[in-house]
């Protein structure tokens, strides 16, 4: 299967997970709203360059969308976005967007509410930090984390932290492999 390929099915699936979100969901004895809808703020520390550290921060957002399974399971779509101007005085930038998809699974029904999650799909990198010149890559995402959300209203909760490994697999000519701390904060919509 080609990346182009696998690009196109990540998007199916994502396409037909907002679909699915469309219609009443009920599960037996389920007491959480069956959709939820979500923004963050994400902070990215990325390792791209390979030997020395080369490390450098991003900064961006994501939205997302979850569709509640059960008492605790959910299945969740993202789409985020980081950015970086001038890292380590290079005069080149990277903008990277990703798209994964993947399982959640919360704790608890107190106010405070633990979840863990594990998302893969793709990323696309542009900028010449990313590409050495003019151009974009695809490549394979994944993010695995958790964090907590505060319940304020019933269908308003806030995301007070989220902290992921977030794998990307971009040539780099060394290990083709990127390991780098997502940390995000937000709020979530219930319907």
């Amino acid at each position: 299967m080609t990346k182009r390929n696998s690009i196109h099915l990540i998007t199916l699936v994502g396409l037909a997970l907002g679909l699915a979100t469309l219609f009443p969901v009920r599960a037996a004895a389920q007491d959480k709203s069956p959709f939820e809808a979500g923004v963050n703020y994400n902070y990215v520390r990325s390792n791209a360059a390979p030997g020395q550290c080369g490390c450098f921060s991003l900064n961006g957002g994501a939205g997302w969308f979850a569709l509640n399974l059960g008492k605790s399971l959910g299945a969740v779509a993202e789409i985020s976005g980081q950015h970086v101007g001038n890292p380590d005085n290079s005069g080149d930038g990277l903008n990277l967007v990703s798209y994964m998809f993947g399982p959640r699974y919360r704790w608890g029904k107190s106010r405070l509410q633990p979840f863990g999650q594990t998302l893969f799909g793709a990323s696309h990198a542009t900028g010449a930090i990313a590409t050495g010149g003019s151009g974009s890559y695809n490549a394979f995402a994944m993010a695995a984390g958790g964090g907590a959300d505060v319940n304020l209203k019933p269908h308003l909760a806030l995301r007070a932290f989220e902290a992921d490994y977030f794998l990307t697999l971009f040539k780099n000519g060394v290990n083709d492999h990127q390991n780098n701390l997502r940390i995000s904060a937000g709020l979530l919509f219930r319907f």
